[in-house]
């Protein structure tokens, strides 16, 4: 056995015993050697588990490769009888569940996996239960949305014992898998809150195969209506695909979403020119389900040219390709006949499809993200066919749906619609409210298009401007062609004579350099020493008068310093008597209201000039015994308070006072806010404040309650008061996100890079 075969060997003959299952990248005959070479039935047990697991992780498990996986399976249960380790029965009952998987065998696999998940439970393996739990979520259907909401649980789940365990890769690729879930959901904000978090991650890995991700990330802002940024991500995901020569059908998926972007944009030419691009892939690899998908999207490009034939022409072709298509093919299918038989005025062909488009409505959650297709058909339906108290009923499901999930183009259309409807029907005051909320929305539109058109005149030019570079190129390289042919010949003489002349200079130089340099050296090496004693005496001198000057400036700037913070605390006190002195001589409620508002903001400014000024802390805050003061201070300020519990839950930052403030301004804001409007007297309630890190050096603060929360209807970019505008101004200061969620009372979130000394 060589030597790089022996440290292989003695690594997996459990050495480290408590480290996670190692996944290691050998071949076969490897592992196999140092399996024969092994003498404990630990090393044993976890060989032949990486060699089940290296034969089952081949593509399309085939029958030697599914013997070999049965038979390593079974030569590790007999090793570990005499170790009895529940450890190895987990891995063990993982890998047949990938093997019953592959091999169809679904209720064997489901067992396998769940007994490996409720062993693991028991044990403390963080990187072992997230393979689990990973290969769990492969059991259930994206496509069924109670399945899909288990899968987004394990995926979640598995990302956090990813974490526990240190494991960055795996870690980001459940945070991945997670935020595409969430995308087929169409619940974009928690698609895109993980996908987020999954870049930062391969940046801090340093990966450069992060095309599908940004391809993702496109898809989603493309559907939130923000084409410009769906633009700008699948060129960037197109760029990173041909810098790492991807052929896949990565490259097909990226190519088809494009086309959607583009198409969106209005720019049919290069969407049809995308889209060919990527059924040919989808051709080349002859994949079925790819190439139906990629050939609907000719169809909206069809209507849009009002040639309803050639889109109906392309249904029929899609319809006999698929044969049993899932739930959401199943959509896109008949809304998509529904629109031609609608714009070719054959209603009665059109009504077929109407009550298979309500049965899959019922079977979904309100708010899922294709209910938007199916109100959006029914409307265009019922509108064309004159059925107009059935048209303002999907108008007004459609709003809800859109309102929620953000989509401001579907939103635009329904408006109008909904106006027609209105219109249709005599409701005419109803019929002004909608045209004016569609005129609202459309110019909101109007601006994302702008932006959109100059992105797409951006990449039009960016397109032309590397043709031109490569035709320029073309002309250069032949013409630099004929040149070298013409001076290749005299070259080779000139090069004869001067390499002559060279090495014979050389050679003389040479020997000269060689007998000035041996008088030179010893004079140059003494004259060197000298000057280098002087120069080590002087700066001894220097530095010994530097420390002594520095030390006594330190002590006088930290004296001045703490002095700054204590007479900034003292004046901050004198304005609160000031305010409360000013508040005695006046009887206006908003007055008063307004004093006290701004005293609570001077009191979270003064506590952190009091942090600054006691010893030892000169420049950083500690937010943990900062938020529990400040909390401390406004409930016995506001008094009677019982009824409202306060949960903290803060990590240990500490922050510079730049930062300080505006979190504590915020942090005022929002629990002064739920303390005054969350609850009413008689009813109990619970105000919980986090600050936790979501990232290397990234900050989440959150202030919830579970109070009443926001009227319905109520609008805060409308609405807002100075203590929300306020918010979001320090968020900006912070380089943050402010997000105000009202869902079973408010939560006030502020995401925010934490500036580091």
């Amino acid at each position: 056995m060589n030597r790089l075969l022996l440290v292989f060997h003695y690594m997996l003959l459990g050495i480290l015993p408590c480290t996670a299952f190692q996944r290691v990248d050998l071949p076969v005959p490897a592992l196999q050697q140092a399996l024969t070479d092994c003498n404990t039935d630990t090393g044993k047990t976890r060989l032949t588990l990486l060699l089940a697991e290296a034969f089952v992780g081949r593509p399309g498990i085939a029958p030697a490769d599914w013997d070999s996986t049965m038979m390593y399976l079974k030569l590790a249960t007999l090793y570990n009888i005499r170790i009895k380790h529940p450890r190895w029965e987990a891995r063990s009952s993982f890998i047949y569940s990938k093997a019953y998987r592959e091999k169809g065998m679904r209720e064997k696999g489901m067992a396998a996996i769940l007994h490996a998940h409720h062993t693991l439970l028991k044990l403390d393996y963080p990187q072992d239960l997230g393979d689990v739990l990973m290969e769990q979520a492969n059991y259930y259907n994206i496509d069924i949305e109670a399945e899909l909401k288990e899968r987004i649980s394990l995926y979640g789940k598995a990302a956090q014992q990813y974490h526990h365990a240190g494991d960055m890769p795996d870690e980001a690729y459940a945070l991945k898998m997670l935020g595409d879930c969430y995308h087929c959901w169409g619940k974009y904000d928690e698609a895109l809150l993980n996908l987020n978090k999954t870049l930062a991650l391969y940046k801090r890995m340093g990966r450069k195969d992060i095309q599908g991700l940004y391809d993702l990330l496109g898809t989603i802002a493309t559907g939130k209506g923000d084409y410009s940024l769906g633009l700008t991500y699948g060129l960037q995901a197109l760029r990173i695909a041909e810098e790492q020569r991807d052929t896949s059908m990565q490259l097909c998926t990226i190519y088809n979403r494009l086309s959607i972007t583009l198409y969106e944009l209005g720019d049919c030419k290069q969407a049809i020119d995308c889209a060919m691009k990527s059924l040919n892939i989808a051709t080349r690899y002859n994949d079925t389900p790819s190439i139906v998908v990629i050939s609907t999207n000719f169809v909206p490009i069809y209507l849009r040219n009002n040639e309803p034939e050639k889109a109906l022409d392309l249904m029929h072709k899609v319809i006999s390709l698929y044969r049993d298509p899932v739930s959401k093919d199943q959509i896109w299918i008949s809304t998509n006949m529904v629109k031609c038989y609608v714009q070719m005025k054959q209603y009665d062909k059109a009504a077929t499809f109407i009550p298979g488009l309500l049965a899959l409505s019922a079977k979904m959650s309100k708010y899922n993200y294709y209910q938007t297709s199916i109100y959006g058909t029914l409307v265009r339906y019922y509108l064309n066919t004159a059925q107009y108290e059935k048209a303002v009923k999907y108008c007004a499901l459609q709003a809800d749906v859109c309102q929620r999930i953000g989509q401001i183009n579907a939103m635009s259309l329904n408006y109008l619609c909904w106006y027609r409807a209105d219109s249709a029907l005599g409701n005419y005051a109803a019929a002004i409210k909608h045209f004016k909320a569609y005129k609202v929305v459309n110019d909101s539109m109007f601006k994302v298009s702008k932006a959109g058109e100059i992105a797409r005149l951006q990449v039009q030019y960016d397109f032309d401007q590397k043709d031109k570079d490569i035709t320029l190129k073309q002309q250069n390289i032949e013409l630099l062609t004929r040149e070298g042919l013409l001076q290749r010949a005299a070259l080779k003489e000139a090069m004869l004579t001067r390499n002559i002349i060279i090495f014979g200079a050389f050679m003389l130089l040479l020997l000269l350099i060689l007998s000035y340099n041996r008088y030179q050296l010893k004079q140059e090496s003494n004259r060197k020493l000298q000057v280098k004693q002087d120069e080590i005496f002087q700066q001894n001198q220097s530095l010994q008068q530097l420390i002594v000057t520095q030390d006594k400036l330190l002590e006088e700037k930290e004296w001045l310093v703490k002095e700054i913070h204590h007479r900034v605390r003292n004046n901050l006190q004198i304005v609160m008597s000031l305010l409360n002195t000013q508040a005695a001589y006046l009887n206006d409620a908003d007055a008063l209201e307004a004093i006290s508002e701004s005293r609570y903001r001077m009191q979270a400014i003064s506590l952190i000039h009091q942090k600054l000024y006691l010893p030892g802390n000169m420049a950083l805050i500690d937010m943990q015994t900062y938020i529990r003061e400040h909390t401390a201070y406004l409930n016995d300020d506001f008094g009677g308070l019982q009824h409202i519990y306060f949960d903290l839950d803060i990590a240990p930052v500490k922050l510079d006072v730049s930062q300080a403030v505006p979190v504590a301004l915020i942090l005022n804001e929002a629990l002064t806010n739920a303390i005054k409007y969350a609850f009413r007297q008689q009813d109990n309630g619970t105000v919980s404040i986090s600050l936790q890190y979501t990232s290397h050096a990234h900050l989440l603060l959150t202030i919830a309650d579970n109070g009443a929360g926001f009227p319905a209807g109520f609008d805060i970019a409308a609405n807002g008061a100075m203590g929300i505008r306020l918010m979001e101004t320090l968020s900006e200061q912070l380089e943050g996100v402010l997000h105000i969620l009202s869902r079973e009372g408010i939560s006030v979130q502020v995401s925010f890079p934490q500036q580091l000394s």
